[in-house]
């Protein structure tokens, strides 16, 4: 009998511990790797925003005189490699709906993920593109409901504007980390 509830015991182990994917096989698998990353913000929400627009009506030069001021500040949004400059210039980001961004909240299940992108850490290739970004994406980070982070990714060209963290984000985005915030994001 005892042999019974044992060899029991030991089968639900092992089932156990095959269910069970942790954070850092996760990780290993899409290829994002923690060691000696220090993370940019400490945070307990992330709201992901999106706008689905292409660069041809951005940079339209055309029609840039015949836009209304929403519009104009819409597009600033968009294309400001300097704005926000700090995190108290983050407010104007609350109402980023407004402008037509659809909002997300990022599951708590990817933060893990997204801490192993969003860090301080060394690259083995650097990449740098020189095209004219368009911020589809934003994240504002938060903790207790207050923002302490800001990241704006054009996935296209590969730039960001990172506000918000004393950490170097000059180079966030190499060694494929683009790729693959952009699959955690949107897949």
């Amino acid at each position: 009998m005892k042999a019974a509830v044992l060899s029991l015991n030991c089968l639900i182990l092992l089932s156990l511990l095959a269910c069970n994917t942790s954070t850092e096989t996760i990780n290993k698998t899409i290829g994002i790797e923690n060691k000696g990353c220090k993370p940019y913000f400490d945070f307990d929400k992330i709201e992901h925003y999106y706008l689905n627009i292409s660069e041809d009506k951005v940079y339209n030069p055309d029609s840039i005189n015949d836009k209304t001021e929403k519009e104009k500040r819409k597009l600033d949004l968009l294309t400001n490699l300097a704005s926000p400059q700090k995190l108290a210039d983050t407010s104007e980001f609350a109402n980023l709906e407004s402008f037509d961004f659809t909002k997300a909240e990022v599951p708590s299940a990817k933060f893990d993920l997204i801490n192993g992108l969003f860090c301080e850490k060394t690259h083995e290739n650097a990449q740098y593109s020189a095209c004219a970004p368009v911020y589809r994406d934003i994240l504002i980070f938060r903790k207790d409901a207050k923002i302490v982070g800001m990241a704006k990714i054009c996935f296209t060209c590969d730039q960001h504007v990172i506000v918000g963290t004393t950490r170097n984000t000059e180079e966030f985005g190499q060694s494929g980390d683009y790729d693959k915030l952009k699959n955690i994001l949107h897949h």
